[in-house]
């Protein structure tokens, strides 16, 4: 069993369009916390449950007619995230599937440039797979995730996505570790923005937007102990449409098992 803590602060002062031009609709800073916990009743499988607490706020000349866009910080806990891992195998692939449900944990402000979230259903199937190449890098591996999500459809609009990202790290002793990680967001379906305030999907154009990202990164691991792993991590958005721009996401975090590792 483990318990994590994260936090992230994150900066977005520029929007993408649906043409991936970046436009100043006004800035955009997020604060997570999240906690998490994992357990794994045998040596194949784990289970994971996370919930994360969201304050934002928004500062510009282009609010949304809502509440959270009034310059001062909101903050809410969203959404229960739960799944499920496999380990198939280890060698010479460690090869995980997975499937994840994401559960808002009530009715909260979905619309607006500090929403804390989109509050709809996703169910996530997808898989991790890696290796390390220890014969020409050693101490390296390299992981990849993938993952389809089936999201809850709004006003007939259909916009599942998928989520995939590629990591590599490299251990430079016992207790510390580095890592790249690229990660990309497609949608399938929604819609693009702005749309006018006329429209009939105005107030849930934040759910539905067809956001599309491609954001790079870099991170530092130290092992403390056996029983405690101290990371951090840097992103920045580097193309993307119908989305916010993350000009800066740093995140630190701290993990904990009561009975080692």
């Amino acid at each position: 069993m483990s318990l994590s803590l994260d936090y992230s602060s994150t900066f977005n002062q520029k929007h993408y369009n649906a043409f991936g031009n970046e436009v100043d609709a006004g800035h955009t800073s997020l604060d997570n916390l999240n906690i998490s916990g994992t357990y794994s009743p045998s040596d194949r499988v784990m289970l994971n449950a996370s919930l994360p607490f969201v304050n934002a706020s928004y500062r510009g000349m282009s609010p949304h007619p809502s509440p959270v866009d009034d310059g001062r910080w909101h903050g809410t806990v969203t959404d229960l995230f739960l799944s499920v891992h496999f380990q198939v195998s280890e060698f010479p692939i460690a090869f995980a599937p997975y499937v994840g449900a994401l559960i808002p944990t009530h009715k909260y402000v979905t619309m607006g440039h500090a929403a804390p979230g989109r509050g709809l259903e996703e169910y996530w199937f997808g898989f991790y797979a890696g290796r390390s190449p220890n014969d020409w890098l050693p101490r390296t591996y390299v992981q990849t995730r993938l993952n389809y999500a089936f999201v809850e459809e709004v006003g007939n609009v259909a916009h599942d996505r998928t989520n995939a990202s590629f990591e590599i790290g490299h251990f430079l002793n016992e207790s510390w570790s580095g890592r790249i990680l690229v990660a990309r967001k497609w949608t399938h379906g929604g819609i693009d923005v702005p749309i006018p305030i006329t429209s009939p999907l105005f107030h849930f154009h934040d759910q539905l937007a067809a956001e599309e990202l491609l954001n790079l990164g870099g991170g530092i691991s130290w092992t403390v102990n056996d029983r405690m792993t101290v990371y951090g991590l840097y992103m920045q958005s580097l193309e993307g449409e119908n989305a916010h721009k993350v000009d800066h996401r740093v995140s630190l975090g701290v993990s904990y098992s009561p009975g080692g590792h």
